[in-house]
């Protein structure tokens, strides 16, 4: 019966031993996992998410007083490696832009438009690791939504000025990549005339006098 016991007893210390020796294998496992590393900018192949704020305002012969606005903007990216300093990015977003005016009291002040963006721009690394980059090309750009303000309150949805529905900014800008997020500074001139053969509501002061309406803009974004 002693033999029994002692042997039962020495079962369960080696049992015990195990356990504590399994807990500590593990509890290095968990720390081991706990470590977050984000993969290298040099990678050939990244997805991430994009957002920002930009200045916009329209270029052209139509607006005598536009002052611009500020509006917000965000996307999905994929960006793809090609060779060592090349690589192509494309997005899919959304932004807001149009533009302000200092016009008179009983004039338009503002005019809010809201776009489907799809851009496609190719970037040269100035070093290896792809952290600093000079980015260039173009985007496709589509109305979904244009509202007029006179003073602080937007003339009905039926009343909203009339724009040509697709735009294709040309895109130049620069990136700069830290381990966690990039910097993106863009400017964007649209080469579409949005005004041409536009009609407008009678009651928008200063009437439209069909010039040219050309949509500019710059944005600065963090990627993630």
């Amino acid at each position: 019966m002693r033999k029994l016991s002692s042997a039962l007893f020495l079962v369960f210390l080696s049992l015990v031993s195990y356990a504590q020796q399994a807990d500590s294998t593990n509890n290095f496992a968990d720390n081991e996992e706990a470590v977050f590393v984000k993969p290298d900018n040099s990678d050939p192949l990244k997805f991430g998410l994009k957002l920002g704020v930009g200045y916009s305002d329209f270029m052209g012969s139509e607006f005598a007083h536009a002052v611009g606005r500020v509006g917000i903007n965000g996307s999905a990216y994929l960006r793809y490696r090609f060779k060592p300093k090349w690589s192509f990015q494309t997005e899919v977003g959304a932004s807001f832009r149009g533009s302000n005016f200092s016009n008179a009291t009983s004039e338009y002040s503002s005019i809010r438009m809201y776009y489907i963006d799809v851009p496609v721009m190719l970037g040269y690394a100035f070093d290896k690791t792809n952290n600093d980059l000079l980015i260039a090309g173009f985007q496709y750009s589509y109305l979904l939504n244009s509202s007029i303000y006179i003073a602080d309150g937007a003339l009905p949805e039926g009343n909203s000025p009339s724009f040509i529905k697709s735009d294709i900014p040309l895109i130049l800008g620069v990136q700069f990549n830290t381990p966690f997020v990039g910097f993106q500074i863009l400017s964007k001139y649209g080469l579409v005339n949005l005004n041409q053969n536009q009609q407008w509501p009678s009651n928008a002061k200063p009437v439209n006098t069909f010039g040219t309406i050309h949509n500019f803009s710059i944005e600065l974004n963090l990627l993630f």
